[in-house]
């Protein structure tokens, strides 16, 4: 038999049976609808991340009072640990001349006002002048402030994007005051656009130095300690001196663990891939079930289909048609409906993406290669769930299946 007739018998007999051949999909469309929606916004969140990661600077290391924290545990044994102090900080500083920057900050969140307009819920950031250049703050508009305003604690700021938006939408709000808590900053500069990291702004933030900040609301908080090595090899050197001092101020036994948390490119990094590798692990499961039900599905409609079409292929071969014939024609209708199912869930999971990227913070990389390789799970799938009724159809007697009634 020839492709075309193979083809023209195989949508005919499918096409018989519209319902059953939609529930027969619908497990591949759902398993496919999965891989390509799910990895597609897996895929944009690491490139996503990468660049958020990238912004901290591949030779800054921070140190705080709770590092990364994974577990409840963990957070409760953190809230145990010291504060790190100003005195902490200016004895890396001093400790570690080798650093190419040190830098101290804290953050928490209040109230700022400007022109008669409030934005509640507003980061504010007490740092050190060389903090921006740390970790690739950008300005729109304005300055930063200097190491003379930062050591003199100048009541100045730096404001975000949301913040110029919702306090100042109509003026330059350079040289113009706002309030955060009750006490008076001057504006001198505004940050570029950041966007929002997981669904959280990264605009809506006030920056002022850090004796500024300790003046206006006192040091209710741990400091974090930003250090900057000169270059990607000597990162791990510096990272060691300056726990040593933090280490040796704390009185922290040789064998015991470090009574502070540190974060690097690499360690978010690393956490990062491991909570996608763990979704990605979890998609794997849910397309394998349903391409598990899929395949099933098909392979019993086909068995059904052989049973059906007992004696037309008893007649058929009665005909002349060989065995290797029939095997192809079954196997085909089983890997067409896998193929159309594949075909259905690429698009439903295409625009799954498409919308998860344009209604959320979530981004999506929507790839042909991601496509091809849903394309081509639905089909093998398809090839396995048909082999077997194919093999059972080619091999009919067909004296046996001529007297089928």
């Amino acid at each position: 038999m020839i492709l075309g007739d193979i083809a023209r018998i195989g949508l005919s007999s499918l096409t018989a049976h519209k319902l059953r051949l939609f529930l027969n999909l619908l497990g591949i469309i759902i398993a496919v609808a999965t891989i390509v929606a799910v990895i597609s916004v897996v895929s944009g969140l690491n490139k996503y991340a990468a660049d958020v990661i990238s912004g901290l600077g591949p030779n800054t290391v921070i140190f705080t009072k709770f590092g990364i924290i994974r577990s409840r545990e963990a957070y409760l044994e953190a809230l145990k640990r010291k504060d790190i102090t100003d005195a902490d900080l200016e004895a890396v500083r001093r400790l570690v001349p080798q650093a190419r920057r040190v830098a101290g900050r804290v953050f928490s969140t209040r109230p700022v006002y400007a022109e008669g307009r409030r934005l509640g819920d507003t980061f504010v950031l007490g740092a050190e002048a060389e903090l921006p250049w740390m970790i690739g703050l950008e300005l729109v508009d304005g300055r930063f402030f200097t190491q003379t305003e930062a050591d003199g604690g100048t009541a100045v700021a730096v404001i975000g994007w949301d913040v110029k938006d919702e306090l100042f939408p109509h003026v330059d709000p350079v040289g113009r005051e706002i309030k955060v808590e009750g006490k008076p900053f001057r504006v001198i500069g505004t940050m570029a656009k950041q966007g929002s990291t997981f669904g959280q702004s990264q605009d809506r933030f006030v920056l002022v130095p850090l004796a500024a900040y300790q003046h206006a609301f006192g040091m209710v908080r741990s400091l974090d300690i930003f250090v900057e090595a000169p270059d990607s090899a000597s990162v791990p050197a510096i990272e060691d001196d300056v726990r040593v001092v933090l280490r040796s101020r704390r009185g922290t036994p040789f064998s015991a663990p470090d009574p502070f948390g540190i974060v690097d490119a690499e360690t978010l990094n690393v956490l990062w891939k491991s909570v996608t590798r763990s979704a990605f692990l979890l998609v794997i499961l849910i397309s394998s079930i349903s391409l598990v039900v899929g395949g099933v599905a098909i392979a019993n409609t086909m068995f059904a289909s052989v049973v059906e079409r007992t004696r037309e292929i008893g007649l058929r071969k009665a005909l002349g048609a060989r065995r290797r014939d029939l095997h192809r024609q079954f196997l085909f209708e089983a890997v067409a409906q896998s193929f159309v199912g594949g075909l259905a869930g690429a698009a439903l999971g295409w625009l799954v993406a498409l919308a998860v990227g344009h209604w959320s913070p979530f981004p999506a990389r929507v790839t042909p290669f991601l496509v091809m390789t849903g394309l081509t799970v639905a089909t093998l799938a398809g090839l396995l769930a048909g082999w077997l009724p194919a093999m059972r159809a080619s091999r009919l007697d067909p004296i046996v299946a001529l007297r089928d009634e």
